[in-house]
C-alpha cells in the first residue's frame, strides 16, 4: 500500500486514525472516520468524512465547550442529526484516536452534545464535559476575581 503525504508523519510514521461517533439512545449511532475511504475498525463500520474540532477560546469564563463540524453530510446523516437534535434523550459525541496499523485504541473523549445546527452540507455541534449529575465541570468558574493569576495567562 502506498500512502500519500497527508497520511505520513514528518518522522516517517503513519498518522493515527481519528473517528467521531454520535450516539443517541432513541435513534442509535452514527460513525465517521477522518479520511477518504470508509473503514471498519474494531468491528464497527465508519463512514468517510471530513470533520473539524475547534478548541474552546482562551478566556476566564471557565466554559469547556468544544465545537465540532462535519462536512459533506449525506441525506441519511442529515436526517439522523436532525432527529438527534430534536430528541429529548441525551446525545453523546465520542472522539477516538486509533493506532493506524493495529487498530488499538489510543485515546477516547466523550462529551455531551449541548446544541447544534444544520446547513445543507454541514453539521455543527457544541459539546461539553459534564459529570454524572449532568452539571457542567468545573462547577467553580475561575475568574480574575477569584483566581487573580488568570490575568497573566492570556
Amino acid at each position: 500500500m502506498i500512502y500519500s503525504l497527508n497520511e505520513i508523519y514528518a518522522s516517517g510514521g503513519q498518522l493515527p486514525t481519528v473517528t467521531l461517533q454520535i450516539d443517541n439512545e432513541d435513534i442509535g449511532q452514527l460513525n465517521f472516520v477522518l479520511g477518504y475511504e470508509d473503514q471498519k475498525i474494531a468491528g464497527v463500520t465508519y463512514s468517510a468524512s471530513a470533520f473539524l474540532v475547534q478548541l474552546p477560546e482562551r478566556s476566564d469564563s471557565g466554559f469547556t465547550d468544544l465545537s465540532f463540524s462535519i462536512c459533506g453530510v449525506s441525506g441519511q446523516c442529515y436526517d439522523y442529526i436532525k432527529r438527534a437534535l430534536a430528541s429529548h434523550a441525551t446525545t453523546y459525541l465520542t472522539l477516538k484516536q486509533w493506532h493506524a496499523e493495529t487498530n488499538d485504541l489510543l485515546y477516547s473523549l466523550t462529551l455531551t452534545v449541548t446544541g447544534g445546527q444544520l446547513s445543507r452540507d454541514q453539521a455543527n455541534f457544541t459539546a461539553s464535559f459534564c459529570d454524572m449529575l449532568n452539571t457542567e465541570f468545573p462547577k467553580l468558574r475561575y475568574t480574575a476575581f477569584n483566581a487573580p493569576g488568570l490575568k497573566y495567562v492570556a
